[in-house]
């Protein structure tokens, strides 16, 4: 079994600090990418890796990441952001996939774009 780690971020005075919620969610982004699906007993949906291990195979990687990612969303009890799209983008070398995911605030229609790698 795979275990992901979730940094976490201590003040000078021990307490926890908040982070700014996109840069959160990018952060659970960039875990997702890095975790197979399943190997997280408490989100079984958390995980992308081995979608994008197989993204040469699939033609609908893209889309069906982006469902994986807004039904963890909702398991974790993440609202008002959802991903609108995911594009797998033109990489230079054949060993590295990149792609680019588009989340969507819900209560404004602000985007943001965030960058996830992946090694073949």
């Amino acid at each position: 079994m795979q275990s992901i780690a979730f940094p976490m971020r201590l003040q000078e005075n021990g307490l926890l600090l908040r982070d700014d919620k996109i840069a959160s969610l990018i952060a659970l982004l960039q875990m997702m990418a890095r975790t197979p699906a399943g190997s997280w007993t408490a989100c079984p949906t958390f995980g992308l890796r081995d979608l994008f291990e197989n993204s040469r195979q699939r033609a609908d990687v893209a889309r069906l990441a982006a469902l994986r990612i807004n039904e963890t969303f909702e398991d974790l009890g993440i609202d008002g952001y959802t991903v609108t799209e995911i594009v797998r983008e033109i990489s230079p070398g054949r060993e590295t996939d990149t792609y680019s995911i588009t989340l969507e605030n819900t209560a404004n229609t602000e985007t943001f774009t965030t960058y996830v790698a992946h090694e073949q």
